[in-house]
C-alpha cells in the first residue's frame, strides 16, 4: 500500500529551512516507528546484511518496501538502520540532515546518522559515489 501526504509547504525554492526541517525531522521519525514496529514482528536481515544497495528514489520506503526494492536513498536507509539501532537498545541515535540550495532555487538534502559523537553514513557504506553527496560535511 502506497500512501501519499501532500505537503505544499515545504521543500520547494521559496519554503522555509525551518518548515523543511521540522517535516523531515517528523516524515523520518515516523518511518523509523513504522521499522521498529516491523522489527519487533519479523526477522529480517540487518540493513547491511540484506542485498540492499544505494540507488535514488523518490519514495520513502519502509524495511519490507526496501529489502524488496532492494536499493533505497539516504531516507529510507537511514530510517532503517536507526530503527535497527534503537531496537538494539541505543538511545542516542538520531537522524541528521544537511541541506544545499542549488542555483535554481531547489533545496536538496542528506540524511546521516549520529550516534553519541560518531557520524554513520549508510548511503555511502551501501555504494553513494563517494562524490554524489560531497558538498555535504557532516563535520559541519
Amino acid at each position: 500500500m502506497q500512501i501519499t501526504f501532500n505537503l505544499p509547504h515545504v521543500f520547494h525554492p521559496s519554503s522555509s529551512k525551518d518548515d523543511n526541517a521540522y517535516a523531515l525531522r517528523a516524515l523520518l521519525e515516523g518511518l523509523i516507528t513504522i521499522n521498529r514496529a516491523f522489527l519487533r514482528t519479523h526477522s529480517v536481515p540487518s540493513l547491511y546484511r540484506s542485498g540492499v544497495v544505494y540507488g535514488r528514489t523518490k519514495i520513502w520506503d519502509s524495511i519490507p518496501a526496501l529489502y524488496q526494492r532492494k536499493y533505497g536513498d539516504c531516507k529510507s536507509l537511514t530510517a532503517a538502520r536507526i530503527a535497527e539501532l534503537r531496537e538494539e537498545g541505543y538511545t542516542n541515535v538520531e537522524p541528521v540532515f544537511r541541506w544545499i540550495e542549488r542555483p535554481n532555487g531547489v533545496k536538496d538534502f542528506h540524511i546521516l546518522i549520529r550516534i553519541g559523537n560518531v557520524w554513520e553514513d549508510p548511503s555511502r557504506k551501501l555504494g553513494m559515489g563517494k562524490d554524489e553527496n560531497a558538498y555535504f560535511n557532516p563535520q559541519r
